[in-house]
């Protein structure tokens, strides 16, 4: 579901180019530097740009390859941009393109759909800390493949996954995603259940070697502390330094989910 030609703006010509560098899917394309592509391809840079944000948009959940392709030809090409959009805009501007240019939409989306969009582009462009209705593509370890696949179980969020995993046996297989990617992947979301506890929150963590909440629930607060601070102090930019009073914070509400 994720591979190139599903796009009618890449099409062929540039999907066999493509794969002279073994760029098969967009996961391969988002692996190189848009300039390094550029140069071994020979594809016009501006053109390579263009792909980027229709791959960009695509992480949307429920958004297709075409839904994103037209969002883009409505001059919105980026999911930050979708986040501040209105739908009765979108609409409009979707209609003048069935309208006035050669593409053809057999079915506009509804207004209830360009919100779920617009609403799912703020949960990718927010930092959330409370709640699991968080897009699974935030975590590190999904991929776009992998997010593509689960969309054939209508998993698009970390709500979605919770609710159906425990019913599709051996899931990490059927969505092509490596075992110890899964388990570190349950691990994140163990902590992101959490009352405070968000994706860079967890990811933190795991670097630091604290693999799930069990982990964390043993460790001291000042050795947490300790191994966390060994992680951050290299971090070029730190989103917010973790300090012993949050992890205690933590370790309180892990605590209050117990009983």
């Amino acid at each position: 579901m994720n591979d190139l030609s599903q796009f009618e703006s890449v099409g062929f010509e540039y999907t066999k180019k493509l794969k002279t560098l073994k760029i098969k899917n967009i996961d391969d394309f988002l692996k190189y530097p848009i300039e390094f592509i550029h140069e071994k391809s020979g594809i016009d840079i501006k053109r390579l740009e263009q792909f980027s944000d229709l791959f960009d948009l695509y992480r949307v959940p429920q958004l297709s390859a075409r839904e994103a392709e037209l969002l883009y030809n409505a001059n919105i090409n980026s999911v930050e941009e979708l986040s501040h959009r209105q739908s009765i805009r979108i609409y409009y501007k979707l209609k003048n393109i069935d309208e006035e240019t050669y593409f053809i939409i057999l079915q506009l989306p509804t207004f209830a759909q360009i919100d779920e969009w617009i609403y799912f582009a703020k949960m990718l462009t927010k930092r959330i800390k409370y709640g699991l209705n968080i897009p699974l593509i935030l975590f590190p370890m999904v991929s776009i493949r992998n997010a593509s696949e689960l969309k054939n179980y209508k998993i698009f969020t970390l709500n979605d996954f919770i609710s159906k995993e425990p019913n599709i046996p051996k899931i990490w297989r059927n969505i092509n995603m490596k075992r110890k990617d899964y388990k570190k992947l349950i691990g994140m979301i163990g902590f992101v259940k959490i009352a405070g506890v968000d994706i860079y929150f967890a990811k933190i963590f795991q670097d630091a070697g604290i693999k799930n909440v069990k982990e964390f629930k043993e460790l001291e607060a000042d050795e947490i502390l300790k191994m966390v601070k060994t992680v951050q102090i290299q971090e070029i930019s730190c989103i917010e330094e973790i300090d012993i009073e949050t992890i205690k914070e933590i370790k309180k509400s892990i605590l209050e989910d117990e009983f």
